[in-house]
């Protein structure tokens, strides 16, 4: 599996939040305002992966059991494995494409980068832009 929500304690303090995570013992940060707070919960799961890469936890499934203050929520914090490490990654592999000799011809009398021009054709097809 390659997504992943785990349950945050979010807690309210004057404009600021505070992010604890059930699942994880040594995960804090915090946010000025609350869109900012699970933005730096994102982040700080991300910045764990190296760490719990082979070994993540299980989410807590049961968190609405789970009590908190008054000025404390719980909300699910995505981590997306898979795309953290498309984002990351800048290994490169060869392929072999197979076209048009005359095509071939004209794109390299044009100067063309062949991997980049194929990098952005693949990406617009797979909407990644």
């Amino acid at each position: 599996m390659n997504k992943y929500f785990y349950p945050a304690i979010f807690s309210k303090e004057g404009k600021k939040y505070n992010v604890k995570f059930i699942d994880f013992e040594d995960i804090f940060t915090f946010g000025d305002g609350l869109d900012d707070a699970y933005y730096m919960a994102q982040d700080a799961l991300y910045n764990m992966l190296p760490e719990y890469k082979d070994n993540l936890p299980q989410p807590t499934i049961n968190y609405m059991n789970i009590k908190v203050k008054n000025n404390e929520f719980i909300t699910m914090v995505e981590l997306d494995v898979a795309e953290h490490e498309r984002k990351i990654s800048s290994k490169t592999v060869n392929t072999t494409v197979t076209m048009p000799e005359w095509l071939k011809n004209l794109a390299d009398i044009k100067g063309l980068n062949f991997s980049k021009v194929l990098q952005d054709g693949l990406k617009k097809e797979l909407n990644l832009l």
